[in-house]
């Protein structure tokens, strides 16, 4: 009983500690779901180093110096404590590789020891009871699994980061404590058996090791990429990282618990399905509401990865090659995060590996069919699987091309996907910059409109008047560069200081868009995070300030927080202005906004400006002015507020983004 309750709190606080952490480095890093894609890369990376680690303390070391060893590790990792202390400093070229050293530095040596407890605890188990051992397998993803579902509803919503830090931190120390314990009570346990002396090191790998090493680097490729089209077009929300790994985690729980649970041929049936369900996904996803989208990607998730764990149990081997197993599991885990993070934007324009992941867990489960010699259905259902793949292949190939013919350019890197588009609309060709499937920008090259401000930036709306308005001569910061659509305001003398995270968004701007070269304004250009680097930089007196920073859909939180207004206030002349663009398909601002302007005590105009074009986007926008005399000329553009929700404030280190969550879209 002690070993179950060991394992499953190893697991908990494995778990627990990745969206801590992951929330600490989104601020540094601009927000977007990239920094989770990184985040899990790092800890793959680490549990792969782990059970190595246990792997060739279990196979080469007797019973007593692995206990020696293990507890130094533990001893080591909690002086390390607690976590998450670290200055993050600010990405630079490669914002992917400092996130994993970062998290090297702020949590890698707890992780380290508390992913290697679990193995290690196995392979002790098997010395005194063989079956148990796997079971015990099933009781640490249970852990996991809870310690993912809690922490957005018990864990998030009731406590601030700092101490987060410090509750996590406390229950290593005691985690390190009961199981110093155990090691004592176990070795005397192996010494009464006569199991204390480790048998001689086999060696050699299992005939098998190649299919573990792809079905769970598959397993993690479906995960991962299901994370990011779940969330590019929402705010990296902690539930929505958590949701695809808990239901990941959860098909390890059904498939290593009772192997009843997974029925090759129901099972081949439901992601066959899915597979077409994952191709629609792929290119309409985004006009459905949240919920819908939700539910569908984890189906599909849930569907893969019970076949890809399912045949993992199905080809495990007897407990001598325990250790090597977990170890063959975590490198492909760490190989299929990799291919996500680093290899798949280099190679693909479009999320193509999130299909290819689904396609790969199909022809996966044709090879393990045709291995396993017990099964004597095996060509039957091989084929079967290789014929849901090239269906599924046929009308992927046939959607790509409907949907990428009026593609002009398509860019990717560690901050998303670009795309360049023209459509002809009512006897208009728009060319449209899109992020993800979120357009951030149109230009009218012919047609009614042409040279005008369009979509979101029409002069229409709060920030065009807002900027019509402003005298000469005005200096206005903007964080987030889009099209480069609000440059059009921009008078003879003004000074338009543009701050842009990516940089292929600055090139696409400059290089498809004709808004920043026709512009009459001076203007200046500053990569990097729009926080970071005001906050580096000395009071810039702007008589205005944008803040039209997107993600996908979603302004990432970090710059919605009570400190981050507080910095933009102080950039600001006493009677600046601050727009806030609060369009979202998922979220509801407007109660943020209404509680920063009680907080900070400012005076607050909402819009929203409905298109009256086919195609078009409605709007929403706020300003905030500490003078309320500065925004008399833009209250008679005041819309009704659209929520009655009590106000709240976000704080860099406590916010919760169900409280803005609109779970049916509008």
């Amino acid at each position: 009983m002690l070993a179950i309750i060991l394992v499953f709190l190893s697991a908990f606080l494995l778990f627990q500690v990745q969206p801590i952490m992951a929330k600490m480095l989104l601020p540094s890093f601009g927000g977007g779901t990239q920094v989770w894609t990184a985040c899990l890369l790092f800890f793959q990376a680490f549990l792969l180093a782990s059970y190595g680690y246990a792997h060739l303390l279990s196979s080469r070391f007797k019973l007593k110096n692995q206990f020696i060893v293990h507890g130094l590790l533990l001893l080591v990792g909690a002086l390390a404590l607690p976590i998450g202390t670290q200055a993050l400093a600010a990405p630079g070229a490669h914002p992917a590789w400092q996130v994993l050293l970062q998290l090297s530095i702020a949590v890698g040596l707890p992780y380290f020891a508390l992913a290697a407890t679990a193995p290690l605890m196995q392979s002790w188990q098997a010395k005194v009871n063989n079956e148990h051992a796997y079971k015990l397998y099933s009781y640490s993803n249970i852990g996991s699994f809870l310690a993912l579902l809690s922490y957005p509803f018990a864990i998030e919503p009731w406590f601030a980061l700092g101490h987060q830090s410090w509750l996590w931190s406390g229950l290593f120390v005691a985690f390190g404590v009961v199981f110093y314990g155990y090691m004592a009570r176990f070795y005397n346990q192996a010494k009464r058996l006569g199991t204390t002396e480790q048998s001689a090191f086999r060696g050699g790998l299992h005939h098998k090791w190649l299919l573990w090493l792809a079905l769970s680097g598959c397993g993690v490729m479906i995960l991962t990429a299901s994370t990011n089209a779940i969330t590019q077009n929402v705010a990296p929300v902690p539930f929505l990282w958590l949701l695809p790994l808990a239901l990941y985690l959860l098909t390890f729980v059904l498939c290593f618990h009772s192997t009843k649970l997974y029925h090759r041929v129901f099972w081949l049936a439901t992601l066959s399905v899915c597979a077409l369900i994952a191709c629609f996904l792929f290119f309409i996803g985004s006009q459905f509401d949240i919920v819908s989208q939700v539910v569908l990607y984890s189906l599909v998730l849930f569907a893969a990865c019970m076949v890809c764990h399912g045949e993992l149990v199905k080809a495990k081997p007897n407990t001598d090659y325990l250790t090597q197993f977990y170890l063959l599991m975590a490198l492909g885990g760490a190989l299929g995060t990799a291919a996500i993070t680093f290899v798949a934007p280099l190679i693909f324009t479009l999320y193509y590996e999130y299909p290819l992941a689904i396609a790969m867990a199909l022809m996966l489960f044709a090879v393990a069919v045709l291995l396993d010699k017990q099964h004597q259905r095996s060509p039957w259902l091989a084929g079967s699987a290789v014929i849901g793949v090239a269906i599924s292949a046929l009308l992927f190939l046939w959607l790509d091309s409907q949907f990428k013919s009026n593609d002009i350019t398509r860019l990717r890197n560690f901050y998303g996907l670009l795309t360049v588009t023209e459509v002809n609309i009512d006897n208009r060709v728009e060319r449209r910059l899109i992020d993800g499937t979120t357009t951030h920008g149109v230009e009218v090259l012919s047609g009614p409109g042409q040279g005008e401000p369009q979509s979101y930036y029409r002069q229409q709306t709060l920030v065009g008047q807002m900027l019509s308005q402003l005298s000469a001569n005005a200096k206005v910061g903007f964080i987030g560069l889009g099209a480069g659509t609000l440059a059009a305001y921009g008078k003879p003398g003004d000074h338009y200081h543009f701050y842009e995270l990516n940089p292929n968004v600055m090139a696409t701007a400059k290089s498809q868009f004709s808004y920043l070269n026709a512009s009459a304004a001076q203007q200046h250009y500053h990569l990097g995070d729009g926080r970071v680097t005001l906050s580096q930089q000395p009071a810039q007196r702007f008589d205005a300030l944008v803040l039209d920073a997107f993600s996908g859909d979603a302004i990432p939180m970090h710059l919605l927080t009570q400190e981050a207004t507080d910095l933009y206030l102080s950039h600001l002349k006493d009677n600046g202005l601050l727009a806030v663009h609060i369009s979202n398909t998922h979220l509801d601002l407007t109660p943020l906004m209404r509680g920063l302007a009680e907080h900070f005590e400012l005076a607050i105009v909402y819009n929203e400006s409905k298109s009256q074009q086919r195609h078009g986007h409605d709007v929403r926008w706020v300003v905030l002015s500490r003078s309320s005399e500065r925004l008399a000329s833009l209250r008679s553009s005041q819309s009704p507020w659209p929520s009655t929700t009590t106000p709240f404030v976000w704080r860099d280190d406590y916010s919760n983004l169900l409280q803005a969550m609109k779970f049916m879209g509008d």
